[in-house]
């Protein structure tokens, strides 16, 4: 298994999307189609942002590898979601990020579960959330995030929804929270989803407590 990531995370970086996208469907061939969601697309886009972060990949490999992983999961994710079936009004927002493919498995997999979400779309400043939180009230908020400095401005916008008086649940989630295990709490989260099926089960939950 390891050398399979590590030969598909070369193909990302290295923007070989053809290779790339061999290698998934030889995957999913021999295994289950969300083992290659959560252990392979998952783990690997988490080393890509860390590798970056630290500065051994450029911001346009990180890019390009989260474009050919979208395009992947658009092959993988239902499009269609059942009947609604959440009581608290819920969105969804990468915060101060361009990159896109963590909410994308989070949204179409909380619909395809039953649940509506309002999609704030991505690259949203905490100034701009604040103004859609007030206009749109949502209950309940996940964030999305591939970069650590983006995970560090949901810091900013509790503390601005705190001076606003507005009560918010945030579930956070993306690659800074899952390298650092207690990052959720130092921003003022309040919790933390490793994957899609965490952010189902949070939010039935925070259903449940509500009814």
């Amino acid at each position: 298994m390891n050398l399979f990531k590590n030969e598909f995370e070369e193909a990302l970086v290295n923007y070989e999307k053809t290779r790339a996208f061999s290698l998934f469907e030889k995957f999913v061939r021999e295994n289950e189609t969300a083992k290659f969601i959560d252990e392979i697309i998952v783990e690997i886009l988490s080393s890509i942002g860390n590798k970056w972060h630290k500065g051994n990949l450029s911001l346009s490999q990180v890019y390009l590898s989260s474009k050919i992983c979208e395009e992947i999961i658009a092959k993988l994710l239902p499009a269609q979601p059942t009947a609604p079936k959440n009581s608290r009004k819920t969105g969804i927002v990468t915060l101060e990020d361009h990159h896109i493919l963590g909410k994308r498995i989070v949204s179409s997999t909380l619909r395809s579960s039953g649940f509506n979400l309002i999609d704030f779309g991505h690259g949203i400043s905490v100034e701009r959330m604040l103004e859609k939180i007030i206009s749109e009230k949502p209950e309940i908020l996940l964030i999305s995030v591939l970069m650590y400095p983006s995970a560090l401005k949901v810091k900013k916008l509790r503390d601005e929804l705190l001076k606003n008086n507005i009560e918010i649940k945030i579930l956070v989630g993306g690659a800074p929270f899952n390298f650092d295990k207690n990052l959720w709490e130092k921003v003022g989260a309040d919790a933390m989803g490793r994957n899609a099926t965490d952010a189902v089960k949070m939010l039935e939950k925070w259903m449940e407590a509500k009814s």
